[in-house]
């Protein structure tokens, strides 16, 4: 959204007058235009519900926001604010910050594979991914938390060998631009919350080779949170450790785009006793690695029951 500046403008009546037509300001004044920053929007707003209650006309409400901002609003723009018809953030896309297992799982993808970015005036929920069963996991929690009737649109790019889905909302982006720490009232709000932001970041980061169940990420203290998580659910795991530096090389399997690492590189495993449980209450919603960690389980299956009859 833009704002013109004046240039020049003419002089009005009296707070609290009606202005004269041909004393409005015509081609100069600063019109609040279809795409103002939402910040202008919301400060408008308050203002002229502020004044609705101090039962001003419209007319009245156009020339007090004018004289305090040199804002000129149009009656159309005051009256759908006035009978709730609009809102600062637009018709659509619009969020509440409820906790429930969707939002916990758009925090764990935003933490990581998926990212925040603006383009002019869209804010943005982005992940771009090789598995097309995450893409449409994240599709799916991003349109229930944003009261979408449908899905977002997967999509395949070409260029970069990944499926791709892009929400945009300014009200969830500004959630999301949070600090994790911050949101950890809507991550632990509930066990299936809880399990939802953790297949969230297994999603993202997690990785089974071998008998190994491991997670990476960059932010340590953000796996030493998932360790104190998934200890709450009874599965214990290693202490992270330093796998890459800062530094090394790092290269795309998918596209073969190499790039140098700017922090170190934490990983840490989760003990194969536990995959049991992991596979019982959080999961994959990747149906690849789905696959892997039924016959990781089973191979354990056997020993532990031999235990328990013993």
């Amino acid at each position: 959204m833009y704002i013109s500046p004046t240039e020049n403008t003419t002089n009005l009546p009296r707070k609290g007058g009606y202005p004269d037509r041909l004393m409005l300001p015509a081609q100069t004044e600063i019109r609040a235009q279809k795409y103002s920053p939402f910040e202008v929007r919301a400060r408008l707003c308050a203002r002229v519900l502020e004044l609705t209650k101090l039962s001003m006309s419209y007319q009245q409400i156009q020339t007090e926001i004018f004289e305090s901002t040199h804002i000129w609003l149009s009656k159309g723009s005051i009256s759908g604010w006035v009978r709730g018809i609009h809102n600062p953030s637009g018709g659509k896309n619009k969020f509440r910050a409820v906790a429930s297992p969707e939002l916990a799982y758009v925090i764990g993808v935003i933490a990581g594979d998926g990212n925040l970015s603006v383009h002019g005036y869209n804010y943005e929920m982005l992940l771009s991914v090789t598995d097309y069963d995450f893409a449409e996991e994240f599709s799916r929690c991003l349109a229930k938390i944003l009261g979408k009737s449908h899905l977002y649109k997967v999509r395949w790019s070409e260029k970069r060998k990944r499926w791709i889905v892009q929400g945009s909302s300014i009200l969830l982006h500004r959630f999301l631009s949070k600090p994790w720490q911050h949101l950890k009232n809507h991550i632990e709000h509930s066990s299936r919350s809880r399990f939802s932001f953790l297949r969230a970041l297994f999603d993202s980061e997690g990785s089974i080779t071998g008998r190994n169940l491991t997670i990476s990420n960059t932010d340590l203290s953000l796996l030493l949170y998932v360790r104190k998580l998934l200890a709450k659910s009874g599965i214990s795991t290693s202490i992270p450790r330093v796998t890459h530096r800062a530094g090394s090389i790092l290269k795309d399997p998918s596209t073969g785009r190499t790039c140098r690492r700017r922090k170190d590189c934490y990983v840490m495993r989760v003990s194969p006793i536990d995959l049991l449980r992991f596979a019982r209450k959080i999961g994959f919603s990747i149906e690849r690695k789905k696959r892997v960690l039924p016959s990781f389980v089973d191979s354990f299956e056997t020993p532990r029951r031999l235990d328990r009859l013993a």
